[in-house]
């Protein structure tokens, strides 16, 4: 019943996007509706849903002034754009066939690699791809704060105590679904896969619309999605070892494959004649996509901005009295102004290209775009400004992630063939026109930036800006292997051919390896799921409860505060966790040293499991057992409560 409520509420959601972009395109296909609609009504439902729990908690009374509030919306648009106008607005066509197989196979992929990001099994909550391993357990204890623990107006799960600075309305929403009855994997699945396929509809929309070019529309979601540098090169050199090998020859192919032994966008060095260069680009999916969960907010809402930016300057409209360029304009302003509590890094990168897009296309219209996005925007910026290392942002750092390599051979073995294949769109004749070149040039911002100043606290953080220069690029650089491919000459079809395959096997790979078994791996135990369950029966919602540092404790289920997380969490989001942790392995050791950080920190419970008893801390079991009433005692756990309710 819950995942069929949570399937209503997105399709409401959904709708009301669709008539939504009514009132900013009047001409549109039904994908561009569809893809918009999923989009902004799911941001729309997040931000309301949001703001409804704010003032009443996250409860059937939120539940229902949401619902009533999306029902309400959506009753004034169609009022205001009937089903007539909103038919008589769509593309009259027959059915793309194309079109249909194309989109068949994406929702087939997404549905496939977002059904493994939380599965059950006897042993235990698994997850894929293995970059999830880091990452899930994080945003397990976001959503579950806000779904089981009255974390409204959110504090920082992993840091009890602490304003949460980070754009989590992508976890919100998942707990909103949770509080309307969903579980873990319908929860997570429904948003996922809306946004994602939302995600390919809109670059495939936005490089057609930008290249007037139909097969660069289809290539581009291809390139960007697939992305990946020459990590292929490792493959195929450990593919020729194992075969190599007579006992391991008979294992065959197949098992080859679905035991790769690394990733090959990342995580692996690259032998470049006598030099070793790190593999640091990331497949979008298995790095960013599936583990950053706000990027399925932040990368289709960036896409969105670019179309409409290309839309309102980049198509030879001269503004003036009811001329759709404000309307474009506007519309892209207060996409930028809901960004900063969905991603970030998003509204940072936008903010950085709007000023010399302006600049370059100068118009009074831009004051549609700048005044909703500044009003919009500010007071969400101002909220997430709380971070501790300011003086470690914005430090100069060049060439990002290229280390002690030669930059230029970096650049090469991540994206080499892509950034070559854009000079070549860009700067070669009767290619990219003048006017597309010119709207290109702000975009080369977020590839500038990331290599020169540190945006974040750890340096690999920057792919999150270079992420959406990939993103504005793509169509350009599909639009040099749409002309090779449905070139006359069978030569040239043949050479757009492999250049596509070279530019996406890498990244290829990566997702056949996140889908085989090698990735599949166990986040938590049966016995962690149970007490869990117990914790939150047990324990008031707004616990505060101390645990070993580690990233993917018990506690990441129960919705409660964590005394203090795991230190690589705390660090990237620049947090200064020392004396914390020091506290932490005071009370641990027990005695009076414990007594004065035990207040200090408002611990309420004390988790000992096998993981406190394994790690670097030494824990005084018997002084806890000694002093402390023991509530939770089940499957090696014990869970004490220090603190008189």
């Amino acid at each position: 019943m819950g995942t069929t409520f949570i399937l209503f509420i997105t399709l409401l959601a959904t709708a009301n996007g669709a008539w939504l972009s009514c009132l900013v395109w009047k001409q549109a296909s039904l994908r561009l509706r569809l893809c918009v609609g999923a989009v902004v009504g799911l941001a729309s439902l997040a931000w309301v849903a949001f703001l409804s729990s704010l003032a009443f908690g996250l409860n059937r009374l939120s539940i229902g002034l949401t619902v009533t509030i999306l029902a309400a919306g959506f009753a004034a648009l169609v009022g205001k754009v009937s089903f007539a106008e909103f038919r008589a607005g769509l593309e009259s066509s027959k059915p793309d066939k194309t079109a249909l197989a194309y989109y068949a196979a994406w929702t087939a992929l997404l549905a496939w690699l977002f059904s493994r990001v939380v599965m059950f099994y006897p042993d235990g909550l698994h997850t894929a791809p293995a970059n999830n391993f880091g990452d899930l357990p994080f945003h397990f204890g976001v959503i579950t704060s806000m779904a089981y623990g009255e974390n409204l107006p959110p504090q920082n799960p992993i840091f009890a105590g602490m304003k949460f600075t980070y754009p989590f309305l992508i976890d919100f929403l998942t707990a909103f679904f949770i509080r309307c009855g969903a579980d873990w994997r319908a929860a997570f699945f429904v948003e996922n896969i809306a946004l994602a396929l939302a995600l390919v509809c809109v670059i495939e929309l936005m490089a057609k619309r930008i290249t007037g070019n139909r097969i660069a529309g289809y290539v581009a979601p291809v390139i960007f999605l697939f992305n990946g540098g020459f990590g292929f090169i490792n493959f195929f050199r450990q593919m020729s070892e194992f075969f190599a090998d007579p006992e391991q020859a008979k294992l065959g192919l197949v098992h080859f494959v679905t035991n790769l032994p690394n990733a090959y966008t990342m995580n692996a060095d690259l032998l470049w004649g006598a030099s070793k260069i790190p593999l640091r680009w990331g497949n979008v999916f298995t790095t960013l996509l599936i583990p950053q969960r706000s990027m399925l907010f932040g990368l289709p809402f960036v896409a969105l901005i670019i179309l409409l930016w290309w839309m309102a300057v980049g198509e030879q409209d001269r503004g003036g009295q009811g001329s759709p360029r404000r309307r474009y304009l506007f519309a892209a302003g207060v996409l930028a102004g809901l960004l900063p509590m969905l991603h970030a890094h998003g509204f940072f990168s936008v903010a950085i290209a709007c000023v010399p897009m302006a600049l370059l296309f100068f118009s009074i219209d831009w004051l549609a775009f700048f005044v909703p996005m500044g009003v919009l925007a500010a007071p969400q910026a101002l909220y997430l400004s709380g971070t501790q290392v300011k003086n470690e942002l914005f430090k100069l750092k060049f060439f990002w992630e290229a280390g002690e390599s030669n930059p230029l051979l970096f650049w090469a073995a991540n994206a080499g063939l892509f950034i070559l294949l854009l000079m070549i769109c860009l700067l070669a004749n009767r290619l990219a026109t003048m006017r597309q070149a010119t709207f290109y040039l702000p975009f080369v911002l977020w590839f500038i930036v990331p290599n020169v100043i540190k945006l974040a606290p750890w340096d690999w953080d920057n792919i999150k800006v270079l992420v959406y220069w990939s993103l504005a690029s793509a169509a350009f650089v599909a639009l040099v292997l749409a002309l090779l491919l449905a070139h006359r000459w069978n030569a040239l079809k043949l050479a757009g051919a492999v250049l596509l395959v070279l530019l996406t096997l890498s990244g290829a790979i990566d997702v056949v390896r996140a889908l085989s078994p090698v990735e599949n791996v166990g986040l938590f135990s049966h016995a962690d799921l149970e007490v869990a369950e117990l914790i939150r029966q047990r324990t008031p919602p707004r616990a505060v409860i101390l645990h070993a540092p580690i990233h993917n404790s018990v506690v990441a289920l129960t919705g409660r505060q964590s005394v203090m997380g795991y230190p690589g969490h705390l660090w990237t989001h620049g947090i200064a966790y020392g004396q914390r942790e020091a506290d932490v392995k005071a009370i641990f050791r027990g005695g009076t040293d414990s007594a004065r950080p035990l207040v200090a920190l408002g611990v309420d419970y004390v988790v000992i499991g096998s993981a406190e008893r394994s790690g670097e801390m030494v824990v005084a079991e018997t002084f806890f057992s000694d002093s402390f009433p023991l509530v939770i005692d089940h499957a090696g756990y014990k869970i004490y409560q220090v603190k008189p309710r």
